[in-house]
Order: structure tokens, then C-alpha cells, then sequence
């Protein structure tokens, strides 16, 4: 017997007693000791600077960039209109601010770890004023207090004034303050910079105040590519999504979070199974092969964010042109997304975060089918019109008994579960961050599952006043389970949308029901014995970290490196069972085993160099980056085991190890790849109004031959802040900030197969000698593909103007950006030509591509009482074509899958990509008369030979010849939306918070294949309910055909009849969260006690009939994917969450 040990209290125990207690001794041991050593070697940095006739704000302005500190100080201790006398400072920092700072009565004290409090001195009474003190006339009160910020911390510096005199003080570290005021009726003013003032009437002896932000001063600071800037210096196209707007949201990664919340970000998921991330496209479908953007997290290039907590980040960026994006080179073709994590505060207390949240997941919609009466009727009506002989199943009475709706027993209630706390905080020399996580959701098909488990350790370290070492860790382990949920004759939607309604789940005798010796309803397997049967299983660990350092040279020029691991261990296993009473049978069972290991190692070193003088600005950066990629996998395939059990599910117990496709028993290979680059960007600004930025990046990759491995790509891009202008300040005082900006650049990608430059060898053909047939066959080897010495990058080429515009102290903002967008050098498969044997011919740099549109995004935040309240959002118009291929007149085209030969997309010169091909139709035909005068076919011989007859559909002869064939096919629909767009919005009352979030998209088309089977009768499956509706006589319907078995008239070909448009309106998220007030938990030692309620995907207003207007890709191979067919994915499901937030 094992006891249970009470782990909870054994945690909180070592914590509050042990770990709690030694790290605030060590902080407070830490700050007293190096508080004043630290400070004076601040003050001790060498500053040199003109500053003739410059405002003494611009010159604290100079002095931060090059000595890396921060200022704190009120509006009344350094106006705007004070100049200095000075024509240059030079020496130490701490003579440089004497000199500065004498002449204005302003004293300085260096306070934390690189900030330092200016704060006016204090004024000597008059003579007047002394007589009264001295004789008692004023009588006067201390008040005292503390200023917080808006998150509960301490406010230092911040300078309180007795409004109607001159005697004012200001608050400590702490926040603290002490001032002695006349009587009760005296007023403080509160003020500080970068928050709004507040004036309070002396009520009490201890007023505590808490300062809100003033968006009008904050300085926003973006990531971008190695370094940060301002935003209002950024002349690029950059867009930033903040991890707060989507923290605790009921989403499987950071991907899902980001969707619908940045102007030129397209996410689209591929339906709902759990843990699907979707696609992501920045500014269009840049490319036929991959278009998939970088990924940099913490300054590692990587693959997939979703491996990363939600609640872990910090803010996204988005780099979209190529000024922003050029430092990247060839991975950046796509546009970058840089993910910043959370990380420790120097000087800042230890804090704990818990997050947790638990929801319930279920199905939005389900298709209206058959039910089995209806089902037999419909087949009874489509042999009756094609006058033939109803079968004797479809009268049987047994099987016209609806015994099971089979989507209800399919679509289930899923659970999605969150758990996940931090540690952060940091003394004078180290900071830390600390997180773990666990995501688990439980999908609406049985067996889907998705768990996620994640630990990040961020730290950041100062050695002296010239070295910082920082380092990010993260593990991430996935697992995802279930049965087959792609649309084919197995995915499981598919097979609960046909399968027969008059069969049962399972018989009397616990066997499931089948279609086994019933072939006139469909060869399909009961979906619900797939999902209890099968098992399929995907296991992945991930390590990912860097280590970085910085030494500061000289004031400005900084030595850097950053050295990164990236690596991936993925496991994968699928047992198939024995299969003996479905159509379907599998007459052994099979384990089937894949093993994947990735590895990528970084390297780089780079220079950067910050220096101001005058009213010049210069930022530059320089460096080398290397990268090697390298991969191994294997898979492996067994049979015939003597027993299923679960337990016993492993390659040992195989009866035979299968030699598909070698002699051993499995395949597999390796490869290598490897990046080197040198890059630099120059970031220039002059007067604080015009911008200049200019990259260069040269990469070289082994994925091409030599001769053609390197590439260079240039970008650059101005800015003009007209808001500082005088004449636009007088003009339009309503602007706090407007900016005008324009760039151009090339950028190359590199997503692309390895080594197409050479020839490849197969060596698994047989060829077999004499007559002896297969028995005499023997193994071989050939070339299976030429070789393209001249195979190159793809270039893209971009051109962006953009608008930034503040008004009303920024509370309204602002942003529009123009933008072209064309991918040259595209790589294409050449047409074949048959002179070449079997091998294929590689692709070749032929293909053109152009995106070009308008991204708007908007902001507005204000305040009423006690209210606050905010609205976003953003829309992006695209216009997306082909403007070159291999060949004129050539065209790029897939299939409907599992349709036989039918073509669905066809994609020509001038078109966008994916677009939907076939035939464009006009109506029904009600009567003979119609077919007889139809000129559409007046020359097609199938009208005499009486294949078409009423209620067949009229196909258009778009060529005039009189015959509907092939040669009248065109293109009948575009997948590639005109808009998609974002908006929010939300409010704050009394720790009430309330938000809503909606994502929508427009000018877009669906191609229903799904709809286009479920409508034919032809096939032996369950129909939609929509055939009730059918034709059946003249003027019962010009939409849906008449039932048939033949199908002469092929009404079901791809056509217009199931192209729809796929615009839809959905509310994503909506939240409704209470914060508890402070005075109730500061008890409980908590900082903060959010509780909140979550809906997700609620509504959705569509015109689209089938289950989910919200598309993916489907396909294979990474090229020519469909966008926008429906063939029945899994579907996306509505959930309601319940959670809380906690800090200590």
C-alpha cells in the first residue's frame, strides 16, 4: 500500500519557507551592498557632445543613447522651451550633468539599475514667509502616501505639488512621499512624465494615488531585426501584436492567437482538429512552392511558434516589406515574424503568476443529410428517371429504418484544459524568467487529442558596467492522437456524412455495423469502429536556446554574438488491426514506425554602433551569420502480430519485418544543408523628423550550385515626420504624430528542395532478365532526374508607402500602407518533353508572380469617469496573380481528390493562384422544348442520342461550336480573398473588463466538392438533404439537377453550380473578466486575481452553406496546394472557457 503524499503542501511549504526567503535575502543583501558601486561607475561613463542652442530635453535625449541610461523627471523639473548655454559637454557623466543641470536648479540621483531622478531643489523660504513660520500663524499637516503605476508597482520621481504655491516635493524608490500642507483644503498635483496628471483634494493624512498612462509620451519600442527601435523612427512596414491581447485565450499555440490581429497576416486554419496551426501568409500567396514566413524566436530563425505558450510572450512583430525584413535576406522573402518571450527586471522583486483555465468544446453545425426512408426514396426516383430496375435493397423495408445519425454519434464534447505559472524578478546583475506549461485539448472526434508540454528559462546577467550575458532555453514536448480526419474515402467527417442511416452503430451481438456484403451503399467503413480502432500516435521533443553576449567597446559600439541549438526528436506510430467484417478489410495487421531528428546550429557576431550628435542620429549594425541544418529519418513497417493488445504494439513482436522498400525491413536517409551571410543596416535620422534606412544582406546557400550559392539583396527606405515640422504643428495641432515613408528592396528565397542542381540516382527500379518473370527480377539503379547547373534563388521585389498618423495625444491612431509585391525567378516543373525517358525534368527560375494591395489599421482609446474603453482594427485588400509561367499559354492545375480525372483549379497567366476551373452553367432545363432550341447544343450529338433530357443542367458553349465540352471550360471562381480584416473591442469598469474580437473575410469564393458528391446519386452513399429539393418536373427546381443513376449528362462535373461565396463575419473571441480589488487579496500575500469567462467562435454570418467557410489548404508536397475546397475537413468547434490569473 502506498500512501499518498500531499504534494500541494509540500510545494507551497519549501516555497514560502525555503526558496521565498533566500532569494529576498539575497536581493536586499545584493542591492545594499552594490547600490552605490553600481552607481558611481554609471556616473562615471565618458560623455562627448555638441549641444550649441539645443533644448536641454533633446540633450538628456543624446546623453541616454550614449551613456544607456534612463532619465526620470516631471514636466516642472525640465520644460520643453529651456535651452542650455553650453556648446558641448565632454568628461564624466556625473560633470557633464553639473554643468547641464547647475544652472536650472535641477539636482540628479541615480536610482535602480540605469535610471537616474531629476527633481527640482528645493527653494528657501522668503523673509515674509519665515516670520510667519516662525510665529506659528500657518498651521500645517504631513500627508503622506504612496504613487503607483498602473500595475502596483512604486512610481519613482514623480513631483507633487501644492497647487497654488511653489512648495512641492517628490516620491523615493519606493514611491513613497512626505509633504506638509496648510489646511484642508489644499490641492496635491501629481505629475510625472509619460503618465496623465492628477490633482487631489487633501481629504485625509494619507492619499495614495495611482498614475495612468499617458499614451501621448510613451515611447513605443519595436523589435526588429537584430536590435529595437523606436517606432516613431521605423520607416519599414512593421506591425506589433502585444502578448497581453492574447493571453489565457482557449487557443493550441501562438499561430491560432495571432489570426485577425495585424494588417497584411493571413492565418487560416485547415480545420479544427486539435493542434492544427493552419497557414500563415504575410501580404498574399508570395510563391507556388513554400510561402511560408521566417520564424525568429529570442534571435533563433525557427519554424514553428506554436511550440511556444501564449502566455510566455512578450509581443510579436511583424516585419512585411522588405526595408524591414532586407536584414534577413533569403529566409525573408515571406515576411518575418520576430516573437520576443518574457523575461526578469533588473532591481525588481520576485513575482508568481498562475494561470489556469478549463472549457468544454462541441460542434457549430452539423449537414443536413438523408435520413433512410428519404435516402430509399431518392434512390427509387434516380433509377425510376433513368428507367431502370430498382434494386431489391432499396425497396428492402429493413434498411429503411433510421436507426443512427451518424454525425451525432461521430461530433462529440471536447475538453480543453490550461495550466501554466511563472517566476520572474531580478537584483542588480541578474534577471530570470521561469515558466511551465501544460495544454491539452480533447478534440470533438474521439481519440483526436493534442497535449503540449512547455518549459522556458530566460535570463539576462551584467558583468562590470560593459558585458551583459544573456540566455533563453525552451523545451516543448507535443503529442498528438487519433484517427485519420482528412477528407478522402477513410476521413472520418466524410465516411459520417455518407454512411447508411439504416445501419446500426453496432448489432445485436456487439459487432459494429457494415456495409460488408451490401456494396449497393457505398465502400466505406463504419466511422465508428475507425475512431474505436485505430491507433495512430505522434510524439515530438523540441530543445531550443541560445546564449548571447555583449561588450560594450567604447560609449555606442557594442561587440555581440549570439550562438543557438536548435533540435527536433519526432516519433510517430500507427497500428492497423486486423480487419475482417468492414468493406474495407485489411487481411493483416501493420505497425508502422517513423523516426525524425533535426538539428540546426547558429552562429553570429556582429557590431553595432549608436552615436548622437547634434541633431543627428546613426544607428548601425553589422555582422556574419552562419546556419547548418541537418536531418536523419527512418521508417519502418511490421506484420503480422500474433496478438493486438496495446500493451504489445512494438516491432519486436512482428511476425515479419515488411522489405517495402529495402531489403531491411524500412527507408530512410539524411541531409545536410548550410547558410552563410553577411549583413548590415544603417539607420539615420536628422532633426527627429527625417529618416533614412538603408540594408544590405549577402547570403550563400548549399542548396544551389557553385557559381550560383550567393546572392545579395539590397533595401532601403526614408521617412519624413511632418508632426515636427512648425508649419504642421500650426496647422494641425490635432496630430501628435504624422509620418510619411517609402521603400524599395529585393529579397530571395531559399524554401526551396535541396541539391536540384544534380542529377538523382533511384535505386530501387527492377528489371527482370529473360522469361522468367518476376522471379527473375533483379534490383537496379537509373537516373530519375536530370540535372539544372543553373538552378537559382527566387527574388522578390518590393515597393511599400506607408502613413502613420496620431491624433488627439495619440489617443486615435492611424496607419496605411501601399504595397507591391513581385516574386521573380519563380521555380516551375518545365512541360515534359518525351524525348527524355522516365526521368523528370527539375524545376527552372521561370515562373512571375505579383501581390499587391492596401493594409489599414486604426486604434482608438479614451476614458469617461470611470470607464475606459478601446476599439482596433485592421484590413488588408489584396489583388494576387500569375504574371508569368514556363510556357505562353501554359497553366498550373490540380484535381479534385479522390474524384477520379476531374480538374479543379487551373491556374493561367494573369489570374490569381488557385483559381477554380470548369464549366459555367444556366439553369436546369424544365422541358424538351428547351433542350431542342438550346444553341449550346446544337451540335452535340449526345441532344439527339437523348443523353440529355429535363432536369439536366445547361452547360454554357462558351466557344460557340455548338458542343459542351472540355475546350468550354473556364475559370468560375478566385479562392484568394479581396479583404480580410480584424476589429476589437473593449471596455474597463471598477476590474470589470469586457472584449470582443472578430475576424472576417470578403470577395473570396469556396469551391464545394463535398456538396457536388453529396448531391449525386450515382454514388452508392448518404445524400444531402438538399436532393429532397432536386428537380422533378417542370418549375420544381432550376439549382439542383434530377436524380440519376447514369449521370449521362455528367451534371455533376465541375462546374459553377458549387462555387459559393465564402465571405463570413466571425465573433472569434469574446471575454468578460473580473479583477479582484487588491484589499481583498493583499491578505493572501496576492499582487493580482483575475477570474474570466471566454467564448470562442460563438457566431459566425455566412452565406456559405457547408459546415466551415473557413478554409485551408489540402494537398501534398508543399506546391500547388488548393485553397478554398471543401471536401469535408474536420470541423471547427465552438468553446466556452472558465479560468484565472494569479500573482504573488
Amino acid at each position: 500500500m502506498h500512501k499518498k503524499i500531499p504534494l500541494k503542501r509540500v510545494v507551497y511549504k519549501v516555497m514560502s519557507t525555503t526558496a521565498k526567503q533566500l532569494i529576498i535575502a539575497i536581493l536586499c543583501c545584493g542591492i545594499s551592498f552594490a547600490h552605490t558601486l553600481h552607481g558611481q561607475e554609471l556616473l562615471n561613463k565618458d560623455i562627448s557632445l555638441k549641444v550649441e542652442s539645443l533644448e536641454v530635453k533633446r540633450v538628456l535625449q543624446m546623453i541616454e543613447k550614449q551613456a544607456d541610461v534612463k532619465f526620470v523627471y516631471s514636466t516642472s523639473s525640465i520644460q520643453g522651451s529651456q535651452n542650455t548655454n553650453l556648446k558641448e559637454v565632454k568628461g564624466s557623466l556625473d560633470k557633464v550633468l553639473d554643468q547641464l543641470l547647475t544652472p536650472l536648479n535641477v539636482s540628479y540621483e541615480v536610482v535602480g539599475n540605469s535610471r537616474i531622478l531629476l527633481r527640482k531643489k528645493p527653494q528657501a523660504p522668503t523673509g515674509n514667509e519665515q516670520t510667519l513660520q516662525n510665529q506659528g500663524i500657518t498651521a500645517e499637516r504631513n500627508i503622506t502616501g504612496k504613487v503607483l503605476d498602473e500595475k502596483g508597482a512604486g512610481l519613482p520621481g514623480v513631483n507633487i505639488l501644492l497647487v497654488g504655491s511653489q512648495q512641492g516635493t517628490s516620491t523615493n524608490e519606493n514611491g513613497d512621499y512626505r509633504i506638509a500642507v496648510p489646511d484642508q483644503n489644499a490641492t496635491l498635483k501629481f505629475s510625472f512624465i509619460g503618465y496623465v496628471s492628477q490633482e487631489v483634494v487633501v481629504d485625509k493624512e494619507v492619499i495614495n494615488v495611482t498614475l495612468a498612462p499617458d499614451v501621448s509620451a510613451l515611447k513605443e519600442v519595436v523589435v526588429v531585426g537584430y536590435g529595437t527601435q523606436e517606432k516613431k523612427d521605423v520607416t519599414g512596414a512593421v506591425s506589433s501584436v502585444k502578448g497581453a491581447d492574447f493571453q489565457n485565450l482557449p487557443s493550441g499555440g501562438a499561430q491560432q492567437a495571432l489570426q485577425g490581429r495585424a494588417a497584411g497576416v493571413n492565418i487560416v486554419r485547415n480545420g479544427g482538429a486539435p493542434g492544427d496551426a493552419g497557414s500563415i501568409q504575410i501580404r498574399g500567396f508570395g510563391t507556388v512552392n513554400n510561402s511560408s514566413p521566417l520564424v525568429v524566436i529570442d534571435g533563433i530563425p525557427s519554424g514553428n511558434m506554436n511550440d511556444v505558450n501564449p502566455n510566455d510572450i512578450e509581443s510579436i512583430e511583424i516585419l512585411k516589406d522588405a526595408s524591414a525584413s532586407a536584414i534577413y535576406g533569403t529566409r525573408a522573402a515571406n515576411g518575418v515574424i520576430l516573437v520576443t518571450t518574457k523575461r526578469g527586471k533588473f532591481d525588481a522583486p520576485l513575482s508568481v503568476t498562475v494561470n489556469a483555465y478549463l472549457g468544454v468544446t462541441n460542434r457549430i453545425k452539423s449537414l443536413d443529410v438523408l435520413t433512410a426512408p428519404q435516402l430509399a426514396e431518392m434512390k427509387q426516383k434516380a433509377y425510376t428517371n433513368d428507367d431502370l430496375d430498382i434494386p431489391a435493397i432499396w425497396e428492402d423495408k429493413q434498411y429503411q429504418n433510421q436507426l443512427t445519425n451518424w454525425q451525432e454519434e461521430l461530433l462529440k464534447q471536447g475538453v480543453t484544459r490550461n495550466y501554466d505559472a511563472s517566476l520572474r524578478g531580478g537584483g542588480k546583475y541578474s534577471t530570470f524568467a521561469i515558466s511551465g506549461g501544460y495544454y491539452n485539448e480533447d478534440g470533438i472526434i474521439g481519440k483526436s487529442n493534442y497535449t503540449r508540454y512547455t518549459f522556458r528559462i530566460n535570463s539576462d546577467h551584467k558583468v562590470g558596467s560593459r558585458i551583459k550575458i544573456g540566455q533563453n532555453f525552451q523545451y516543448t514536448n507535443t503529442h498528438n492522437s487519433g484517427p485519420d480526419t482528412q477528407s478522402s474515402q477513410t476521413g472520418l467527417l466524410f465516411t459520417a456524412i455518407r454512411f447508411h442511416p439504416g445501419l446500426p452503430v453496432r448489432n445485436a451481438n456487439g459487432s459494429y455495423g457494415s456495409t460488408d456484403g451490401l456494396g449497393a451503399f457505398g465502400d466505406l467503413n463504419n466511422p465508428i469502429f475507425t475512431v474505436d480502432t485505430q491507433d495512430k500516435n505522434n510524439i515530438r521533443n523540441r530543445f531550443l536556446g541560445n546564449l548571447t553576449g555583449e561588450l560594450e567597446i567604447v560609449n555606442g559600439l557594442k561587440l555581440r554574438t549570439n550562438l543557438a541549438m536548435d533540435a527536433t526528436f519526432s516519433d510517430s506510430q500507427t497500428f492497423d488491426i486486423k480487419v475482417n467484417d468492414q468493406f474495407r478489410k485489411n487481411s493483416y495487421n501493420q505497425l508502422s514506425v517513423g523516426r525524425d531528428k533535426t538539428w540546426s546550429f547558429l552562429q553570429e557576431y556582429f557590431l553595432s554602433y549608436d552615436k548622437a550628435f547634434g541633431k543627428n542620429s546613426l544607428s548601425v549594425v553589422g555582422g556574419y551569420t552562419s546556419q547548418t541544418f541537418k536531418s536523419i529519418y527512418a521508417n519502418q513497417w511490421g506484420r503480422e502480430f500474433a496478438s493486438e493488445d496495446p500493451s504489445l504494439r512494438y516491432m519486436q513482436y512482428a511476425g515479419i519485418i515488411v522489405s517495402v522498400p529495402l531489403a531491411n525491413g524500412g527507408n530512410g536517409g539524411r541531409s545536410y544543408d548550410a547558410l552563410g551571410s553577411w549583413f548590415g543596416r544603417v539607420n539615420y535620422s536628422f532633426n527627429d523628423r527625417y529618416l533614412f534606412t538603408a540594408t544590405m544582406r549577402s547570403d550563400g546557400s548549399s542548396k544551389f550550385a557553385p557559381g550560383n550559392q550567393w546572392g545579395v539583396f539590397p533595401a532601403f527606405s526614408l521617412g519624413w515626420r511632418l508632426s515636427e515640422e512648425d508649419f504642421f504643428k500650426n496647422a494641425l495641432p490635432i496630430f501628435s504624430n504624422f509620418k510619411l515613408t517609402g521603400g524599395w528592396g529585393q529579397l530571395g528565397n531559399q524554401n526551396v528542395a535541396s541539391l536540384q542542381y544534380l542529377a538523382l540516382i533511384n535505386s530501387t527500379f527492377r528489371y527482370a532478365f529473360g522469361n522468367g518473370g518476376v522471379q527473375n527480377q533483379v534490383s537496379g539503379a537509373a537516373q530519375s532526374r536530370l540535372a539544372n547547373l543553373n538552378i537559382g534563388w527566387e527574388t522578390a521585389e518590393m515597393s511599400n508607402f506607408g502613413l502613420e498618423a496620431g491624433l488627439f495625444k495619440n489617443s486615435l491612431y492611424l496607419s496605411a500602407n501601399y504595397f507591391i509585391k513581385d516574386t521573380k525567378k519563380m521555380l516551375l516543373a518545365p512541360p515534359s518533353v518525351g524525348t527524355i525517358g522516365s526521368a523528370t525534368i527539375p524545376d527552372q527560375n521561370v515562373g512571375q508572380l505579383r501581390n499587391q494591395g492596401l493594409e489599414l489599421e486604426a486604434s482608438y482609446k479614451h476614458t469617461i469617469g470611470d470607464v475606459t474603453f478601446n476599439v482596433s482594427g485592421n484590413a488588408t485588400f489584396i489583388k494576387n496573380k500569375i504574371t508569368k509561367l514556363a510556357t505562353p499559354g501554359g497553366f498550373l492545375a490540380t484535381q479534385l481528390y479522390g474524384r477520379g480525372q476531374q480538374e479543379i483549379v487551373r491556374t493561367y497567366e494573369g489570374q490569381p493562384y488557385g483559381t477554380f476551373y470548369g464549366y459555367q452553367t444556366d439553369g436546369i432545363y424544365q422541358n424538351a422544348s428547351e433542350i431542342d432550341d438550346d444553341a449550346n447544343i446544337a451540335n452535340d450529338p449526345r441532344r439527339t442520342d437523348g443523353q440529355i433530357v429535363p432536369g439536366d443542367v445547361r452547360f454554357v458553349d462558351l466557344n460557340n461550336d455548338g458542343i459542351v465540352d472540355d475546350e468550354d471550360r473556364t475559370i468560375i471562381g478566385s479562392p484568394q480573398p479581396k479583404i480580410n480584416y480584424g476589429f476589437s473591442a473593449g471596455a474597463n469598469y471598477k476590474g470589470f473588463d469586457f472584449t470582443l474580437f472578430f475576424i472576417g473575410v470578403g470577395g473570396v469564393n469556396i469551391y464545394n466538392a463535398d456538396r457536388m458528391q453529396g448531391l449525386d446519386a450515382s454514388y452508392p452513399f448518404n445524400l444531402y438533404a438538399d436532393a429532397l429539393n432536386s428537380w422533378d418536373g417542370e418549375g420544381s427546381s432550376n439549382t439542383i439537377p434530377r436524380m440519376s443513376i447514369n449521370n449521362a449528362n455528367r451534371n455533376f462535373r465541375p462546374s459553377d453550380l458549387f462555387v459559393e461565396k465564402g465571405d463570413y463575419l466571425r465573433l472569434k473571441n469574446m471575454t468578460l473578466g473580473y479583477a479582484i480589488p487588491k484589499n481583498a487579496i493583499s491578505k493572501l500575500k496576492m499582487s493580482q486575481a483575475r477570474v474570466y469567462v471566454t467564448g470562442q467562435n460563438l457566431l459566425t454570418f455566412t452565406k456559405y452553406t457547408g459546415l466551415n467557410p473557413e478554409l485551408g489548404y489540402v494537398g501534398s508536397g508543399g506546391s500547388y496546394n488548393q485553397l478554398n475546397v471543401d471536401y469535408a475537413q474536420y470541423p471547427l468547434a465552438r468553446t466556452w472557457t472558465i479560468g484565472a490569473t494569479i500573482s504573488f
